[in-house]
């Protein structure tokens, strides 16, 4: 069973940063606002995310489980993951809210929240997926090498 997982970006503007996630936690994926945008905070400083990014997330979680010993419910959401801070890229093709990285009992899941350029794994554009230890996720045009540990 993963116990954290680490994505490196290796391409982008963020190069070398890294992003880690331990089990039973989210952290949203998305890119600095410029002068002329806002966006909603929670008391956390963390991206309040819209209707369509929150069904979407609704969706995909319904059956997951954050933690083992953790049962999936009925109406099951991200709400059950421990969100940690919001990683803030510095790629203007990437959207304000792009991504949803979740790490549970399975590995780690990628969730895209209707971004406008997608999101990859290999190459592949995904809706929702687990990625892999040596697993590429791309975001726009940044590139994020993953290690579970």
């Amino acid at each position: 069973m993963p116990q954290r997982a680490v994505l490196t970006v290796t391409r982008g503007p963020n190069q070398d940063d890294a992003i880690s996630l331990d089990t039973g936690s989210c952290r949203l994926i998305g890119r600095h606002l410029s002068d002329n945008e806002t966006v909603m905070i929670d008391r956390d400083g963390n991206r309040l995310l819209d209707g369509q990014a929150a069904r979407i997330l609704t969706s995909h979680l319904k059956d997951r489980a954050p933690a083992t010993g953790v049962s999936p419910v009925e109406g099951f959401s991200v709400n059950a993951f421990e969100r940690g801070p919001d990683v803030i890229l510095a790629d203007d093709s990437i959207s304000r809210a792009h991504a949803m990285i979740f790490l549970d009992t399975n590995g780690l899941g990628v969730i895209d929240l209707a971004s406008t350029n997608g999101t990859f794994i290999n190459n592949d554009r995904i809706g929702s997926a687990l990625a892999k230890d040596g697993d590429v996720l791309t975001i726009g045009s940044s590139e994020l090498g993953l290690q579970i540990k």
